[in-house]
C-alpha cells in the first residue's frame, strides 16, 4: 500500500482527477492480470491509488507523471522500494518501446487513468507501441470507451472504433461514477481492457491506404459512401459503384454501417482500379 503522505490538490491546468475509490482501484489492478514477472507502465499515477496495489503483484512498476509534486509524493511513499521508478515527463513524449527495452523487458502491461484532454493522442500512441505491450487497462471518459468498443451500425462507431479494434481486442469492463474521483469530474468514466496478443480480426494489406479510406468515409459520416468516397476515384460514380459491388457493399450506405472487413475489401478494389489505370 502507498504510505500516508501530505495531500496534494489536483492541478486544474493538468486536468487531474484522482481515483479515490479503493474497490474500483482493486478491480482495475485485477483486470490488468499482472504477474510476478511483469513490468507495469502506469500513466498518471497521481497520488498512487493504483501504484501500491500494482507494486504488490508486479516485478517492477514505472510511473509516468507530469506533475513534479506528485512525483515527489510517490517517491516519498514508495521510494524505498527498488521495484518502482517515477518519470517526471509528458507521456506523449515517451517512447514506449525504448522504455520497455531499457527496463530489460520484452513486453509490458500498461495501466492508466488518462487525462480527458489528451485521451485520443495517448490511445494512438499506445496502439503504435502494441508490439511491446501485452495488455492495457485504461480509464477514459465513458463516451470514449463506447466509441472504442462500438460495433458497426451505431452512432458511436467510427474511426476510433476501427483503429482500436483493428489493432487490439477491446473489452469494456465497468463504469466509474464521478464520485470515484477527486475532484469530482463532470463526466462519467469507464475502465476497459485492450488485449494486444490476439490475432488481428482483419488482414489489412496497407494500413496507410486503409485508414485514408476510413477517414475519408467518416469525414462526413451522415453522407452515403457514393458521396464520401467519390473523391478517391476522381468523382467517377460508375467506378465507385464497381468497387463497392466487388466488395459486397451498397454505396448508398453510410460509413457507420460498414465493417472493417468491408472497408478492407473497398481498399483492395481501389488498389485494383489504380493498377488498371497505371
Amino acid at each position: 500500500m502507498v504510505a500516508r503522505t501530505r495531500r496534494i490538490r489536483a492541478a486544474k491546468r493538468l486536468g487531474q482527477h484522482f481515483l479515490i475509490d479503493p474497490v474500483a482501484a482493486g478491480r482495475i489492478v485485477e483486470a490488468a492480470r499482472v504477474g510476478a514477472n511483469d513490468l507495469v507502465v502506469e500513466i498518471g499515477p497521481g497520488r498512487g491509488a493504483l501504484t501500491g496495489p500494482l507494486l504488490a503483484v508486479a516485478s517492477r512498476v514505472v510511473g509516468i507523471e507530469l506533475d513534479p509534486a506528485l512525483c515527489a509524493l510517490l517517491q516519498q511513499a514508495c521510494g524505498h522500494r527498488g521495484d518502482l521508478s517515477v518519470l517526471n515527463c509528458d507521456v506523449l513524449k515517451v517512447n514506449f518501446p525504448e522504455l520497455v527495452q531499457s527496463e530489460g523487458f520484452a513486453r509490458a502491461v500498461l495501466v492508466g487513468n488518462l487525462p480527458y484532454q489528451v485521451t485520443g493522442a495517448v490511445v494512438e500512441q499506445i496502439l503504435d507501441a502494441r508490439a511491446v505491450l501485452t495488455r492495457a487497462v485504461l480509464t477514459v471518459q465513458r463516451e470514449v470507451a463506447r466509441r472504442m468498443t462500438a460495433l458497426p451500425g451505431g452512432k458511436d462507431y467510427g474511426v476510433l472504433s476501427i483503429a482500436v479494434q483493428l489493432r487490439t481486442r477491446p473489452e469494456w469492463l465497468f463504469d466509474l461514477p464521478p464520485e470515484h474521483f477527486s475532484p469530482v469530474p463532470r463526466v462519467h468514466s469507464s475502465a476497459l481492457r485492450l488485449d494486444f496478443t490476439s490475432e488481428p480480426p482483419v488482414r489489412v494489406e496497407d494500413e496507410r491506404v486503409f485508414f485514408r479510406v476510413v477517414r475519408t468515409a467518416f469525414q462526413q459520416r451522415r453522407k452515403m459512401l457514393k458521396n464520401t468516397l467519390s473523391s478517391l476515384v476522381g468523382g467517377q460514380q460508375d467506378v465507385l459503384a464497381r468497387v463497392c459491388s466487388g466488395a459486397g457493399v451498397d454505396p448508398l450506405l453510410r460509413p457507420e454501417a460498414i465493417s472493417m472487413e468491408q472497408f478492407e475489401q473497398i481498399c483492395r478494389g481501389l488498389a485494383a482500379y489504380s493498377q488498371d489505370r497505371a
